[in-house]
């Protein structure tokens, strides 16, 4: 189903290119692009979840045209249960894929390139996973070398001292760029001391420290059958992919519950300004706290997101004042927050910051034409399912956080139905002067003053530091 959706949105935009050289011309602006046409409606491929007697799910869609599985599996251990052991998550998993099963990193990589791939590792603030893209006749031998790697990791000592210097250096060179620096102070303020995320970065030299004996602590806390969530997609025999299931992950003890803390981001206002002596630019980042992906507000909030992010990064470059101008939604356990990023102009930063508050302004006041954000969001959202990997990032998005199970099949409904009253009204109630945390990272020689002097700012505590903090 999903393929024939595909195949006639590809016609749809070739016919719409083709219809391009005659539409009328706009004096001063060229070529008039055609109005969007209405969404195409998604419809998940048939897809069977059951979950083990230890606890572990699995879910199986068998779709797709050419002979490939993608094989993932998602373990609820991320960054949120760091503790005070900062990434200790991410150095179990770099850990993880230097031997297993009595494997060393070179034999794993040359099974998994036999089969037409390579393993692969993400550690996100909520999750570990691991997984890889291989050719169907390989399944099953990739699906016992995945769960070989998640469950009887090698953790060899003489791996360790390199694994951790890497990760020192990387954090090092993070800690002297100001993109970094802003989200360390931002995240600094926005959860609190002995939260997990209270420190984006470790502290200088705490990697250093990390032994064998914490990463497999780590491991043996948070990896176990009733954290697991195993997805499998592509040509593959359901009955077959369930025997090589239970086989690999049928034994996995279930462990103990999940008991990371909730990750809901304080309020403000409050503004950080960080010291930069001599830079070029101010490097922004502003965070309000919003709903979470749960609430009723979610959609809403996404089409706020990509309306005024799209009408500010114009606002920007069409001005000239900065480079990257950037948003985006992140969803936290419990909450979520909407972020700008930006790089500006130093001798712009008034002018710049003036005219994203003036923006969010706008949208807060009045109803925007949102007509083309929904299309625009409802069809990027049915073609990034058209891969086997982008259909498991949204399941793994609607099963990680409990969402409805037709949660996807609603989705180009639910954007099309979200009106141009209900976006406005999400953005008064959430992207308030009184709500907000600003982090400004700059030569405050030169915008300090102006900065202090912002009506948009005048509820707001300002802080001044010297560098952003690592204690």
């Amino acid at each position: 189903m999903v393929r024939v959706l595909l195949l006639a949105a590809f016609v749809a935009l070739l016919s719409a290119l083709a219809s391009l050289a005659a539409v009328a011309d706009e004096p001063g602006r060229g070529p008039r692009p055609p109005a969007p046409g209405e969404p195409i409606p998604f419809e998940l491929p048939a897809s069977q979840t059951l979950t083990l007697e230890n606890g572990l799910t699995v879910t199986f869609v068998p779709w797709g045209m050419t002979p490939t599985m993608d094989v993932i599996v998602s373990v609820r251990a991320g960054n949120i249960d760091d503790g005070e052991q900062t990434w200790i998550a991410d150095l179990t998993a770099a850990m993880m894929e230097e031997g297993f099963a009595g494997l060393d990193r070179a034999e794993i990589g040359a099974r998994f390139g036999a089969m037409g791939g390579s393993l692969n590792t993400t550690v996100t603030q909520s999750s570990t996973l691991m997984g890889s893209y291989v050719l169907a006749e390989h399944g099953e031998a990739a699906l016992h070398l995945i769960a070989d790697a998640v469950r009887r990791p090698d953790f060899p000592a003489e791996a360790l001292e390199r694994i951790r210097s890497g990760m020192s250096r990387d954090i090092e060179r993070r800690r002297t760029e100001p993109g970094t620096q802003a989200f360390v102070t931002a995240f600094h303020s926005l959860f609190p001391e002995g939260h997990p995320y209270h420190f984006g970065l470790p502290r200088p030299g705490q990697i250093d420290r990390y032994s064998v004996e914490d990463v497999r602590d780590f491991h043996a806390r948070h990896f176990s059958a009733g954290r697991t969530h195993l997805y499998i997609a592509g040509r593959f025999d359901v009955q077959e992919m369930e025997a090589a299931v239970r086989d690999a992950f049928g034994d996995w003890p279930r462990g103990a519950p999940d008991a990371a803390p909730q990750a809901v981001p304080a309020r403000g206002p409050v503004v950080h300004l960080v010291n930069r002596p001599g830079a070029p630019q101010s490097t922004v980042h502003l965070v309000y706290p919003v709903g979470s992906v749960i609430s009723k507000d979610a959609t809403a909030i996404s089409i706020m997101d990509a309306a005024l992010g799209g009408a500010i990064a114009s606002r920007m470059r069409e001005a000239g004042w900065s480079y990257s101008p950037t948003s985006f939604v992140q969803w936290t356990r419990g909450g979520g927050m909407w972020t700008y990023t930006d790089d500006i102009d130093t001798p712009r930063t008034l002018l710049a910051l003036t005219a994203v508050f003036d923006t969010i302004g706008s949208l807060r006041q009045y109803d925007w034409d949102m007509e083309s954000t929904r299309r625009w969001l409802a069809s990027r959202f049915v073609m990034s399912a058209g891969s086997s990997y982008g259909l498991l990032e949204h399941l793994g998005l609607r099963d990680s956080f409990g969402l409805d199970h037709d949660y996807l099949d609603q989705r180009v409904q639910t954007l099309m139905g979200t009106s141009d009253r209900e976006v406005s009204a999400i953005a008064r109630a959430y992207l308030r002067d009184d709500r907000f945390t600003l982090v400004i990272v700059g030569d405050l020689d030169r915008i300090e003053d102006d900065i202090r002097g912002m009506p948009s700012l005048r509820l707001a505590d300002i802080v001044r530091h010297e560098a952003a903090p690592t204690d």
